[in-house]
């Protein structure tokens, strides 16, 4: 992989911690409509049958109501709705990343705190530019996969909370080159507004990194193309739908 492909890849995980606290205050109300979101729990009858049996609601699964441009919302108002949040926004990366600058607007005025929402515009529309000088106009078009690996709740304090997630990046030219993985640790904070969680701040550290295994082989582009291609798993049993 040349250099210039190796500073831009550098280049794309940071702006992609910069776009999740920036916006462009472009139109957010438009995105907003299309996201439904709600959170789950027991229904009423449910709740009247569980009162009458004078036992306690059964607990009910961390399960997103819907999804907004294929990113996951709509969470419980808990800090297990917190956590898979989280977790479900790093696993969308290669979703946000592949966006244009119009709907990547739209969306993040929806999935951001209302203070977040509200600061930045010049800087994100030069720092895309940038991320296309560097990668190409094609940048869209490399594998890009997120894979959340461990989590942890950090701090939680009533309508915010913070979680540290670790994943692995795996990005790379889908016909030429090698791809690589890029080990990552997301600081992300939380708030609970417009009933849902909002993304507040985020900060994306390198590592910790393991050192490769001697014995593997890198693998063809092509393998990496087919998995590209399939839905995170850290999506099963955390969504309700997603659309494609």
């Amino acid at each position: 992989m040349s250099g210039s492909k190796v500073v831009g890849i550098a280049l794309v995980a940071v702006m992609l911690g910069v776009w999740a606290v920036r916006s462009f205050v472009i139109g957010g109300e438009d995105a907003a409509t299309e996201a439904t979101v709600t959170t789950t729990g027991a229904t009423s009858d449910q709740s009247d049958q569980a009162s009458s049996a004078g036992d306690s609601p059964a607990p009910q699964p961390v399960v997103a109501a819907g999804d907004l441009a294929g990113i996951p919302v709509g969470y419980p108002s808990t800090d297990d709705g917190a956590a898979t949040a989280a977790v479900n926004w790093v696993a969308s990366f290669p979703t946000i990343v592949r966006m244009g600058p119009i709907r990547l607007d739209d969306t993040l005025n929806t999935l951001l705190s209302e203070s977040r929402a509200a600061s930045g515009s010049d800087e994100v529309i030069a720092d895309y530019f940038t991320l296309i000088d560097e990668l190409g106009p094609d940048f869209a078009s490399r594998i890009w996969i997120e894979s959340p690996l461990q989590f942890d709740v950090t701090e939680t304090a009533g309508a915010t909370a913070s979680v540290a997630v670790w994943s692995m990046l795996v990005t790379g030219d889908a016909e030429d080159g090698d791809v690589e993985a890029i080990w990552r640790t997301h600081r992300i904070s939380l708030v609970w507004e417009r009933n849902d969680w909002r993304i507040d701040d985020i900060t994306i550290n390198e590592g910790p990194t393991p050192a490769p295994n001697a014995l593997s082989l890198p693998s063809p582009s092509s393998e990496f193309v087919t998995v590209d291609e399939w839905q995170p798993a850290v999506f099963a049993g955390t969504i309700s739908r997603i659309d494609d």
